[in-house]
Protein backbone atom coordinates (compact mmCIF):
# COMPACT_ATOMS: atom_id res chain seq x y z
CA UNK A 1 0.00 0.00 0.00
CA UNK A 2 1.34 3.42 -0.97
CA UNK A 3 2.48 5.71 1.85
CA UNK A 4 1.99 9.43 1.37
CA UNK A 5 4.73 11.82 2.48
CA UNK A 6 3.04 14.96 3.77
CA UNK A 7 4.32 18.36 4.81
CA UNK A 8 4.51 17.91 8.61
CA UNK A 9 3.27 20.40 11.18
CA UNK A 10 6.42 21.07 13.20
CA UNK A 11 4.90 23.51 15.66
CA UNK A 12 1.62 24.88 16.88
CA UNK A 13 1.95 28.05 14.81
CA UNK A 14 3.33 26.46 11.64
CA UNK A 15 1.03 26.92 8.64
CA UNK A 16 3.38 26.08 5.76
CA UNK A 17 6.86 24.85 5.06
CA UNK A 18 9.37 24.95 2.23
CA UNK A 19 11.35 21.97 0.99
CA UNK A 20 15.04 22.83 1.27
CA UNK A 21 16.32 19.62 -0.32
CA UNK A 22 15.31 16.06 -1.13
CA UNK A 23 17.92 13.73 0.35
CA UNK A 24 16.75 10.73 -1.69
CA UNK A 25 16.28 10.69 -5.47
CA UNK A 26 13.04 9.61 -7.08
CA UNK A 27 13.19 5.84 -7.73
CA UNK A 28 15.57 5.04 -4.85
CA UNK A 29 14.82 2.53 -2.12
CA UNK A 30 14.23 3.95 1.36
CA UNK A 31 14.03 2.43 4.81
CA UNK A 32 11.69 3.43 7.60
CA UNK A 33 13.42 6.06 9.71
CA UNK A 34 15.73 7.16 6.90
CA UNK A 35 15.97 10.92 6.33
CA UNK A 36 14.05 11.78 3.15
CA UNK A 37 14.15 15.55 2.90
CA UNK A 38 14.82 18.78 4.74
CA UNK A 39 11.99 21.17 5.59
CA UNK A 40 12.56 24.88 6.23
CA UNK A 41 9.95 26.69 8.30
CA UNK A 42 9.93 30.30 9.44
CA UNK A 43 11.90 29.16 12.50
CA UNK A 44 14.03 26.05 11.88
CA UNK A 45 15.27 23.55 9.30
CA UNK A 46 14.59 19.90 10.10
CA UNK A 47 14.95 16.52 8.46
CA UNK A 48 11.82 14.46 7.73
CA UNK A 49 12.12 10.69 8.01
CA UNK A 50 10.45 7.96 5.97
CA UNK A 51 7.46 6.38 7.69
CA UNK A 52 7.66 3.10 5.73
CA UNK A 53 10.02 0.90 3.72
CA UNK A 54 9.73 1.00 -0.05
CA UNK A 55 10.74 3.07 -3.05
CA UNK A 56 10.40 6.82 -3.37
CA UNK A 57 8.21 6.47 -6.43
CA UNK A 58 7.12 10.05 -6.84
CA UNK A 59 8.29 13.50 -5.72
CA UNK A 60 5.26 15.75 -5.97
CA UNK A 61 6.78 18.98 -4.68
CA UNK A 62 10.34 19.83 -5.77
CA UNK A 63 12.95 21.51 -3.63
CA UNK A 64 12.44 25.24 -3.28
CA UNK A 65 8.64 25.20 -3.19
CA UNK A 66 6.52 26.08 -0.17
CA UNK A 67 3.21 24.34 0.56
CA UNK A 68 0.68 24.29 3.42
CA UNK A 69 1.00 21.69 6.16
CA UNK A 70 -0.61 18.29 5.43
CA UNK A 71 -0.02 18.69 1.67
CA UNK A 72 1.12 15.44 0.03
CA UNK A 73 4.65 16.06 -1.24
CA UNK A 74 5.75 12.56 -2.23
CA UNK A 75 4.79 8.89 -2.39
CA UNK A 76 6.55 5.75 -1.12
CA UNK A 77 5.33 2.52 -2.71
CA UNK A 78 6.40 -0.86 -4.11
CA UNK A 79 7.88 -0.95 -7.59
CA UNK A 80 4.82 -2.54 -9.20
CA UNK A 81 2.21 -0.57 -7.24
CA UNK A 82 -0.13 1.72 -9.20
CA UNK A 83 0.32 5.35 -8.09
CA UNK A 84 -1.32 6.92 -11.13
CA UNK A 85 -3.74 8.84 -8.93
CA UNK A 86 -0.85 10.95 -7.67
CA UNK A 87 0.30 12.03 -11.12
CA UNK A 88 -1.44 15.39 -11.13
CA UNK A 89 -1.15 16.29 -7.47
CA UNK A 90 -1.24 19.92 -6.36
CA UNK A 91 1.51 22.44 -6.96
CA UNK A 92 4.06 19.70 -7.21
CA UNK A 93 4.72 18.89 -10.83
CA UNK A 94 6.95 21.64 -12.18
CA UNK A 95 6.08 22.74 -15.68
CA UNK A 96 8.66 21.67 -18.26
CA UNK A 97 10.98 24.52 -19.16
CA UNK A 98 10.34 26.39 -22.36
CA UNK A 99 12.66 28.80 -24.17
CA UNK A 100 10.58 31.72 -22.84
CA UNK A 101 10.70 30.61 -19.23
CA UNK A 102 13.63 30.87 -16.80
CA UNK A 103 15.86 27.83 -16.71
CA UNK A 104 15.35 25.85 -13.48
CA UNK A 105 18.28 25.68 -11.10
CA UNK A 106 20.32 22.55 -11.88
CA UNK A 107 20.20 19.71 -9.40
CA UNK A 108 23.40 18.72 -7.65
CA UNK A 109 25.19 15.97 -9.60
CA UNK A 110 24.79 12.46 -8.31
CA UNK A 111 28.06 10.98 -7.06
CA UNK A 112 29.43 8.07 -9.05
CA UNK A 113 28.87 4.65 -7.55
CA UNK A 114 31.61 2.55 -5.99
CA UNK A 115 32.37 -0.96 -7.29
CA UNK A 116 29.84 -2.41 -4.84
CA UNK A 117 27.09 -0.17 -6.23
CA UNK A 118 26.86 2.16 -3.26
CA UNK A 119 27.27 5.92 -3.49
CA UNK A 120 30.39 7.13 -1.67
CA UNK A 121 30.14 9.46 1.30
CA UNK A 122 26.33 9.61 1.54
CA UNK A 123 26.03 12.65 3.76
CA UNK A 124 23.08 14.76 4.84
CA UNK A 125 23.19 18.46 3.90
CA UNK A 126 23.24 19.44 7.56
CA UNK A 127 26.22 17.16 8.20
CA UNK A 128 28.08 18.61 5.20
CA UNK A 129 27.35 22.11 6.44
CA UNK A 130 28.75 21.45 9.93
CA UNK A 131 31.79 19.66 8.48
CA UNK A 132 32.52 22.66 6.23
CA UNK A 133 32.25 25.05 9.18
CA UNK A 134 34.88 23.11 11.13
CA UNK A 135 37.03 22.04 8.18
CA UNK A 136 36.49 18.31 8.75
CA UNK A 137 37.26 15.57 6.22
CA UNK A 138 34.45 13.01 6.13
CA UNK A 139 36.08 10.61 3.68
CA UNK A 140 36.91 8.04 6.38
CA UNK A 141 33.77 8.41 8.46
CA UNK A 142 31.35 5.50 8.82
CA UNK A 143 27.89 7.04 9.13
CA UNK A 144 25.38 5.87 11.71
CA UNK A 145 22.38 6.60 9.47
CA UNK A 146 20.55 4.12 7.25
CA UNK A 147 22.84 2.59 4.65
CA UNK A 148 25.90 4.11 6.30
CA UNK A 149 24.69 7.65 5.66
CA UNK A 150 26.63 10.33 7.57
CA UNK A 151 24.28 12.42 9.67
CA UNK A 152 24.83 15.56 11.73
CA UNK A 153 25.29 13.56 14.96
CA UNK A 154 28.32 11.81 13.44
CA UNK A 155 29.94 15.14 12.55
CA UNK A 156 29.19 16.66 15.95
CA UNK A 157 30.89 13.64 17.55
CA UNK A 158 34.00 14.41 15.48
CA UNK A 159 33.86 18.03 16.62
CA UNK A 160 33.78 16.93 20.26
CA UNK A 161 36.70 14.54 19.72
CA UNK A 162 38.72 17.35 18.18
CA UNK A 163 38.40 19.37 21.37
CA UNK A 164 36.95 22.83 21.98
CA UNK A 165 37.08 25.15 19.00
CA UNK A 166 35.64 28.61 18.55
CA UNK A 167 32.03 28.64 17.39
CA UNK A 168 31.87 29.49 13.69
CA UNK A 169 30.74 33.03 12.96
CA UNK A 170 27.42 33.35 11.14
CA UNK A 171 28.00 33.59 7.40
CA UNK A 172 26.65 36.65 5.61
CA UNK A 173 23.61 36.30 3.42
CA UNK A 174 24.55 35.31 -0.14
CA UNK A 175 24.99 38.27 -2.48
CA UNK A 176 24.49 38.02 -6.21
CA UNK A 177 25.10 41.02 -8.47
CA UNK A 178 24.45 43.41 -5.60
CA UNK A 179 21.20 41.73 -4.57
CA UNK A 180 20.85 40.19 -1.11
CA UNK A 181 18.86 36.95 -1.16
CA UNK A 182 17.01 36.48 2.12
CA UNK A 183 16.66 33.02 3.61
CA UNK A 184 13.17 31.72 4.33
CA UNK A 185 13.60 32.54 8.02
CA UNK A 186 14.76 36.07 7.16
CA UNK A 187 11.80 36.60 4.83
CA UNK A 188 9.28 35.60 7.47
CA UNK A 189 11.04 37.65 10.14
CA UNK A 190 11.00 40.66 7.82
CA UNK A 191 7.26 40.27 7.21
CA UNK A 192 6.47 39.88 10.91
CA UNK A 193 8.65 42.75 12.09
CA UNK A 194 7.41 45.07 9.34
CA UNK A 195 3.83 44.36 10.40
CA UNK A 196 4.80 44.87 14.04
CA UNK A 197 6.46 48.22 13.38
CA UNK A 198 3.54 49.43 11.24
CA UNK A 199 0.64 48.16 13.34
CA UNK A 200 1.86 48.32 16.95
CA UNK A 201 2.25 51.77 18.55
CA UNK A 202 5.73 51.39 20.07
CA UNK A 203 6.76 53.42 23.09
CA UNK A 204 10.45 53.45 24.03
CA UNK A 205 11.80 54.03 27.54
CA UNK A 206 15.46 53.90 28.62
CA UNK A 207 17.30 53.81 31.92
CA UNK A 208 20.93 53.48 32.97
CA UNK A 209 21.78 50.73 35.43
CA UNK A 210 24.83 50.26 37.65
CA UNK A 211 26.61 47.03 36.71
CA UNK A 212 28.71 46.80 39.88
CA UNK A 213 26.77 43.89 41.32
CA UNK A 214 26.44 42.18 37.95
CA UNK A 215 30.22 42.09 37.67
CA UNK A 216 30.68 40.92 41.25
CA UNK A 217 28.08 38.18 40.90
CA UNK A 218 29.65 36.92 37.68
CA UNK A 219 33.12 36.94 39.22
CA UNK A 220 31.82 34.98 42.21
CA UNK A 221 30.32 32.31 39.97
CA UNK A 222 33.56 32.11 37.96
CA UNK A 223 35.54 31.50 41.15
CA UNK A 224 33.18 28.57 41.84
CA UNK A 225 33.87 27.20 38.37
CA UNK A 226 30.41 28.10 37.05
CA UNK A 227 29.98 29.63 33.61
CA UNK A 228 27.47 32.44 34.06
CA UNK A 229 27.09 35.26 31.55
CA UNK A 230 25.83 38.80 32.13
CA UNK A 231 22.87 37.88 29.95
CA UNK A 232 21.95 35.00 32.28
CA UNK A 233 21.80 37.44 35.19
CA UNK A 234 19.72 39.89 33.17
CA UNK A 235 17.30 37.12 32.12
CA UNK A 236 16.82 36.13 35.76
CA UNK A 237 16.29 39.71 36.92
CA UNK A 238 13.88 40.41 34.04
CA UNK A 239 11.87 37.25 34.68
CA UNK A 240 11.58 38.11 38.37
CA UNK A 241 10.38 41.62 37.49
CA UNK A 242 7.91 40.37 34.88
CA UNK A 243 6.25 38.16 37.49
CA UNK A 244 5.41 41.38 39.35
CA UNK A 245 4.16 43.17 36.21
CA UNK A 246 1.80 40.69 34.48
CA UNK A 247 0.53 43.33 32.05
CA UNK A 248 4.04 43.63 30.55
CA UNK A 249 4.09 39.83 30.30
CA UNK A 250 0.89 39.65 28.24
CA UNK A 251 0.00 38.48 24.74
CA UNK A 252 -2.30 39.83 22.06
CA UNK A 253 -5.10 37.46 21.02
CA UNK A 254 -7.52 38.52 18.32
CA UNK A 255 -7.61 42.19 19.23
CA UNK A 256 -7.55 41.77 23.01
CA UNK A 257 -4.77 41.02 25.50
CA UNK A 258 -4.25 38.16 27.95
CA UNK A 259 -1.79 37.98 30.84
CA UNK A 260 0.40 34.91 30.37
CA UNK A 261 0.34 32.23 33.05
CA UNK A 262 4.13 31.74 32.86
CA UNK A 263 7.15 33.96 32.32
CA UNK A 264 8.81 32.54 29.20
CA UNK A 265 11.75 34.69 28.15
CA UNK A 266 12.91 34.61 24.53
CA UNK A 267 16.55 35.33 23.71
CA UNK A 268 17.19 36.91 20.31
CA UNK A 269 20.07 35.07 18.59
CA UNK A 270 21.73 35.96 15.27
CA UNK A 271 22.09 32.56 13.60
CA UNK A 272 23.22 31.68 10.09
CA UNK A 273 19.64 31.13 8.94
CA UNK A 274 18.57 34.51 10.30
CA UNK A 275 17.33 35.93 13.58
CA UNK A 276 15.79 33.28 15.85
CA UNK A 277 14.33 33.58 19.34
CA UNK A 278 14.64 30.41 21.45
CA UNK A 279 12.68 30.49 24.71
CA UNK A 280 13.66 29.81 28.32
CA UNK A 281 10.37 28.59 29.80
CA UNK A 282 9.24 29.43 33.31
CA UNK A 283 12.34 31.57 33.78
CA UNK A 284 11.02 33.25 36.94
CA UNK A 285 11.08 29.88 38.74
CA UNK A 286 14.54 28.84 37.51
CA UNK A 287 17.80 29.51 39.32
CA UNK A 288 20.55 31.48 37.61
CA UNK A 289 22.49 28.23 37.11
CA UNK A 290 19.47 26.59 35.44
CA UNK A 291 18.97 29.61 33.21
CA UNK A 292 22.64 29.50 32.23
CA UNK A 293 22.50 25.80 31.29
CA UNK A 294 19.30 26.19 29.27
CA UNK A 295 20.50 29.40 27.62
CA UNK A 296 23.80 27.81 26.58
CA UNK A 297 21.99 24.83 25.07
CA UNK A 298 19.53 27.00 23.15
CA UNK A 299 22.09 29.47 21.83
CA UNK A 300 24.44 26.67 20.73
CA UNK A 301 21.56 24.86 18.99
CA UNK A 302 20.49 28.10 17.31
CA UNK A 303 23.95 28.76 15.89
CA UNK A 304 24.21 25.18 14.61
CA UNK A 305 20.74 25.31 13.07
CA UNK A 306 19.54 22.53 15.38
CA UNK A 307 16.72 24.21 17.29
CA UNK A 308 13.58 22.14 17.69
CA UNK A 309 10.23 23.80 16.93
CA UNK A 310 9.27 23.52 20.61
CA UNK A 311 12.42 25.46 21.56
CA UNK A 312 10.83 28.60 20.08
CA UNK A 313 7.22 28.25 21.18
CA UNK A 314 5.46 30.00 24.03
CA UNK A 315 7.60 33.11 24.48
CA UNK A 316 5.95 35.90 26.48
CA UNK A 317 8.77 38.50 26.47
CA UNK A 318 12.00 38.93 24.49
CA UNK A 319 15.49 40.16 25.41
CA UNK A 320 17.80 41.40 22.66
CA UNK A 321 21.38 41.91 23.87
CA UNK A 322 23.96 43.62 21.65
CA UNK A 323 26.34 44.40 24.49
CA UNK A 324 28.89 41.87 23.28
CA UNK A 325 29.25 43.97 20.11
CA UNK A 326 30.01 47.13 22.08
CA UNK A 327 26.65 48.77 21.29
CA UNK A 328 25.85 51.28 24.02
CA UNK A 329 22.10 51.53 23.45
CA UNK A 330 19.52 50.71 20.80
CA UNK A 331 15.80 50.14 20.30
CA UNK A 332 14.21 46.84 19.30
CA UNK A 333 10.98 45.92 17.52
CA UNK A 334 8.31 44.03 19.46
CA UNK A 335 7.96 40.36 18.56
CA UNK A 336 4.18 39.76 18.27
CA UNK A 337 2.02 38.49 19.88
CA UNK A 338 4.20 39.72 22.76
CA UNK A 339 3.71 43.31 23.94
CA UNK A 340 7.25 44.25 24.97
CA UNK A 341 10.94 43.66 24.28
CA UNK A 342 14.05 44.69 26.22
CA UNK A 343 17.16 45.99 24.42
CA UNK A 344 20.38 45.53 26.43
CA UNK A 345 23.49 47.57 25.72
CA UNK A 346 27.14 47.07 26.62
CA UNK A 347 28.57 47.37 30.12
CA UNK A 348 30.80 50.44 29.93
CA UNK A 349 32.83 52.48 32.38
CA UNK A 350 31.10 55.85 32.57
CA UNK A 351 31.53 58.98 34.62
CA UNK A 352 28.66 59.20 37.13
CA UNK A 353 27.80 61.47 40.01
CA UNK A 354 29.20 60.29 43.34
CA UNK A 355 28.01 62.52 46.17
CA UNK A 356 27.85 66.30 46.21
CA UNK A 357 30.08 67.87 43.56
CA UNK A 358 31.95 64.58 43.10
CA UNK A 359 32.26 62.20 40.18
CA UNK A 360 33.51 58.65 39.75
CA UNK A 361 33.96 56.08 37.00
CA UNK A 362 31.57 53.15 37.40
CA UNK A 363 30.42 50.25 35.16
CA UNK A 364 27.02 51.06 33.67
CA UNK A 365 24.68 49.64 31.05
CA UNK A 366 21.59 51.02 29.32
CA UNK A 367 18.29 49.16 29.11
CA UNK A 368 15.64 50.26 26.59
CA UNK A 369 12.11 48.89 26.81
CA UNK A 370 9.91 48.88 23.72
CA UNK A 371 6.27 48.34 24.67
CA UNK A 372 2.88 48.23 22.96
CA UNK A 373 1.31 51.52 24.06
CA UNK A 374 -2.18 50.02 23.75
CA UNK A 375 -1.63 47.86 26.82
CA UNK A 376 1.55 49.25 28.43
CA UNK A 377 1.46 53.02 28.88
CA UNK A 378 4.43 55.18 29.76
CA UNK A 379 3.83 55.11 33.52
CA UNK A 380 3.58 51.32 33.64
CA UNK A 381 6.63 50.90 31.44
CA UNK A 382 8.56 53.31 33.66
CA UNK A 383 7.60 51.43 36.83
CA UNK A 384 8.69 48.17 35.23
CA UNK A 385 12.12 49.59 34.32
CA UNK A 386 12.57 51.20 37.75
CA UNK A 387 11.88 47.84 39.43
CA UNK A 388 14.18 45.97 37.02
CA UNK A 389 16.93 48.50 37.75
CA UNK A 390 16.38 47.95 41.47
CA UNK A 391 16.64 44.17 41.10
CA UNK A 392 19.86 44.43 39.08
CA UNK A 393 21.45 46.81 41.57
CA UNK A 394 20.43 44.99 44.77
CA UNK A 395 22.36 41.80 45.64
CA UNK A 396 19.56 40.42 47.82
CA UNK A 397 17.08 40.71 44.94
CA UNK A 398 19.36 39.58 42.13
CA UNK A 399 20.70 36.52 43.90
Amino acid sequence: MATEIVMPKLGLTMESGAISAWLVAEGEEVQKGQALLEIATDKVTMEVEAQADGILRKILVPAGEEVPVSTTIGVIADQDEDIGSYGAAGPSDPAPPTPASPTPAPQAPTPAADSDGRRPHKTSPKARKIAAEYGLDLSGVNGSGPGGRIVSADVLALVEQAGPVPAPAPAPAPVSAGRIELSRAEQVAAERLTASYQQIPHIHLSTDVSAVWLQQFRTGYQLEGKKISFNDLIVKATARTLSQFPRVNSLEEGGHFRCASQVNVGIAVAAEQGLVVPVIRDAAEKTIEEIALEGTRLIDAARRGQLRPDDMLGGTFTISNLGMFGISRFTAIINPPQVAILAVGAIENRVVASGADAFAVRPQLTLTLAADHRVVDGALGARFLVRLKEVLETPGLLG
